[in-house]
């Protein structure tokens, strides 16, 4: 195909992108990298649409807040640089006719116009009669455009051949949110930058027809005013209204409609109208709503699919999906959308770089962004063998409070660097006051072991639910451990009905493991088989969030309850993790390997150490498991990630007002179908 723009309107094109900055597309490339060469970035993208093998790249889902604080959310798909530029240029080349059928009650978007044009416009029509105001909303217009009827009309307006074909490219595209494709069906992507002109030309037809009544439309993108000088004016032109909207198969947001007039006072555009007056708020007192959620970019395997160009869309989306299984994402960041907290993030991809940019952290790796945040919305960072982090971003990790572990590339722990505690120092003495006291102790040891053995009764009696020959021995076996952990007068006796009550509970349990893997009994140090290596990985991710939770509160996690004392050992974590461990790791576990997501092919020795450890790429694809598991949410309910947080926090207010602590009980009957509904393992 023709490209009708030339290198040289490229050119200008990315100068005007580069001008509204913006965060680099799903495929890591940002601004500065594609500055570096963007000549023969540029003659390769026209080459790729002259020989009708350009592809866009998915655009990156991006969800922000409206207003602060509002709970409002905006979700943006960002096409990426190229893309951009592109777009920017067909847009240009577009607007140039565009602008000639568009009427003068059209306020945004356009050359010359804007919310100032648009609030003089007001003013005029108010001093010459029009006092009553019909304040109107199109439903969620950007999301409900139907992409056949707007592709009709381009046709119908002669904007066929290479445009035309790049238009539909851009609207029927893909979102990539980070773990999967999905095409867009409907609407325009907020985000790109040919999406304002075609909401205008979208919405052109509308304006004619409102125009010719006796009154008068402020349009501003699809917030509008229709001016009228009586109230049966205004409510013959709501009515009308919705009629043309219908047209459109959009409708009115009732919420946000209605007849006004001056002497009540309206806002509009941000600008408060009442009688003669107006008031505007000044810019700078406008904060932006928080970034909520960001997708990390496309695997490389992705990329190089999109950037080599395949001809049949189809096929190459069905070849997406397989690559996007054989090669997960370099970077993992975990949110829940809305949360407006990026949460933990692993790194993983050897040879990264995480750097202090501004207000945001960056992971690069040879000239692309591999993930890009705010710092404010991390929780915790995790790094896996070679990652690199300069001493800006260390800086900036401790003073936001951001703790950092270090693992090896196999998943060892090596350390951790948190920020300076420890203020609270009248907690801490109530915690070695606690410790001392041995009855109180001994007190909060058996809630803890009582709830392990309570939860792995309820995890086996989740698994046993279509086996009832085993209830009643489980029933048994648990009234007999939790006797004892009544009768127990030291923690060593705990101990060993703890070891007692774990042997009896995996010998159960492991009956429900229908995989390939063996279970030849708890192994720790070294894990020597794939199930054990498996559980050692996920308890020490849980014992680490905990241990963190702990010492952020204010408690020493080195001084523990139940498990002894020792160098460098958090024995306040170990025993805070140990009524997680079953209904949360050991399900966890569990799932992947009877779902065939992990398999005996994924682990691997490692020459010098003893057992198994999970390949680089399996690791990638558990955490994102991992993390999709602490974050789902039932409905009205909590993630395990916030339900381990509440319990640092019970155990916190126990210590401090000398209450008694009850751990964590799982209810299976009430949890099971909510945390299994939507997790993908």
């Amino acid at each position: 195909m023709q490209l009708p723009v030339t290198l040289e309107d490229l050119q200008h094109a990315f100068e005007r992108v580069c001008e509204n900055d913006g965060c680099a597309g799903a495929d890591g490339v940002t601004l500065r990298a594609f500055a570096r060469d963007s000549t023969d970035r540029l003659q390769r993208l026209m080459a790729l649409v002259e020989a009708d093998r350009y592809l866009p790249y998915p655009l990156l889902k991006i969800v922000i807040e409206k207003k602060p604080a509002s709970g409002k959310t905006r979700t943006l798909l960002v096409p990426a640089v190229r893309d951009r530029v592109l777009q920017t240029a067909i847009a240009q080349q577009l607007s140039h006719s565009f602008e000639e059928e568009f009427l003068e009650c059209s306020f945004a978007y356009r050359p010359g116009r804007g919310v100032d044009r648009a609030v003089a416009r007001i003013r005029e029509l108010h001093s010459q009669g029009y006092c009553f105001v019909v304040d109107a909303d199109i439903t969620t217009f950007f999301d409900e455009v139907e992409h056949d009827l707007l592709l009709a009309r381009l046709a119908s307006h002669g904007i066929t051949g290479t445009t035309g074909a790049l238009v539909r490219q851009w609207i029927r595209g893909e979102c990539w949110d980070g773990e999967r494709l999905q095409p867009i069906r409907k609407g325009i992507p907020q985000g790109s930058p040919i999406s304002p002109l075609l909401a205008n030309f979208f919405l052109q037809d509308f304006d004619r027809e409102l125009e010719k009544s006796t009154c008068r439309l402020v349009r501003y993108a699809d917030d509008f005013l229709i001016l009228a000088k009586t109230r049966g004016e205004a409510e013959r032109a709501l009515g009308e209204t919705a009629e043309y909207l219908e047209d459109l198969h959009l409708e009115l947001n009732a919420e946000k409609t209605g007849i006004v007039d001056f002497e009540q006072g309206f806002h509009f555009l941000g600008v408060y109208f009442r009688g003669e007056d107006i008031w505007t708020p000044w810019k700078t007192d406008r904060k932006p709503g928080r970034l909520l959620f960001m997708a990390h970019p496309l695997p490389a395997r992705l990329r190089r699919r999109y950037e080599s160009g395949p001809a049949n869309q189809t096929a190459m989306t069905q070849a997406f999906h397989k690559a996007w299984a054989e090669d997960p994402p370099p970077v993992q960041a975990a949110a829940e959308e809305g949360s407006g907290d990026v949460a933990f993030l692993y790194l993983t991809q050897q040879g990264a770089v995480l750097r202090k940019a501004g207000d945001r952290l960056l992971v690069e790796r040879n000239d692309e962004i591999l993930f890009d945040s705010p710092y404010h919305k991390l929780d915790h960072v995790l790094t896996f063998g070679n990652v690199q982090i300069t001493t800006q971003a260390l800086a900036e990790l401790l003073d936001k409070g951001v703790p950092l572990s270090l693992f090896s590339r196999q998943g060892h722990f090596r350390g951790a660097l948190t920020p300076a505690r420890g203020k609270n120092v009248e907690l801490r003495l109530k915690q070695f006051q606690a410790y001392t006291d041995g009855a109180r102790s001994l007190e909060i040891a058996r809630s803890i072991i009582g709830a392990k053995i309570a939860n792995g009764a309820a995890v086996v009696a989740r698994y046993s639910a279509r086996a009832a020959h085993d209830e009643d021995r489980v029933e048994l076996i648990v009234g007999e451990r939790l006797r004892g952990v009544a009768e127990a007068k030291h923690t060593d006796e705990l101990d060993g009905v703890e070891g007692t009550a774990a042997r009896d509970y995996f010998e159960t349990v492991m009956r429900f493991n229908k995989s390939e893997l063996r279970w030849e009994g708890r192994k720790r140090h070294p894990a020597t088989d794939e199930l054990n290596a498996l559980l050692s990985l996920t308890y020490t991710l849980l014992m680490h969030e905990l241990g963190a939770v702990l010492e952020g509160l204010g408690l020493d996690p080195y001084l523990g309850f139940l498990h002894q004392l020792d160098y460098g050992r958090p024995s306040l974590a170990l025993d805070a993790v140990e009524p997680f461990r079953h209904p949360v790791a050991d399900r966890l576990v569990l799932g992947l390997v009877n779902k065939k997501v992990i398999g005996a092919a994924d682990f691997q020795s490692q020459e010098g150490r003893e057992g198994l450890f999970l390949k680089p790429l399996s690791l990638m694809r558990f955490f994102e498991c991992y993390e999709k598991w602490m974050l789902n949410r039932p409905v009205g309910g909590t993630s395990f990630r916030e339900r381990m947080h509440h319990e640092a926090e019970r155990l916190v207010a126990a210590i401090r007002d000398g209450t008694a602590f009850e751990a964590y009980r799982f209810d299976h009957e009430t949890e099971e179908e909510c945390f299994t509904s939507s997790v993908t393992i």
